[in-house]
């Protein structure tokens, strides 16, 4: 397996993880993937992260979706 395999299969990992706690749907989460970058946070983070349990990641996505001006909680289908 290439690392760009390994990197999109990694991606996809903890954007579900994102949508997972917060309950959204994937019609919900693609406009904040888009809205905030996540794609290319995620790749540009990728060799710090993936060594990181998936929760800690988690929260760092929050958390730079929160230091965007993006709020999570706010949305519908967040708990």
């Amino acid at each position: 397996m290439g690392k760009e395999q390994q990197i999109a299969i990694w991606m996809n990992m903890m954007m579900s993880a994102v949508r997972r706690r917060y309950g959204l749907s994937r019609a919900e989460f693609v406009p904040i993937t888009f809205r905030y970058g996540l794609i290319a946070f995620l790749i540009e983070q990728y060799e710090l992260l993936h060594y990181y349990d998936n929760d800690y990641v988690v929260d760092d996505i929050v958390k730079y979706i929160e230091e965007q001006g993006g709020d999570l909680h706010g949305i519908s289908g967040a708990s």
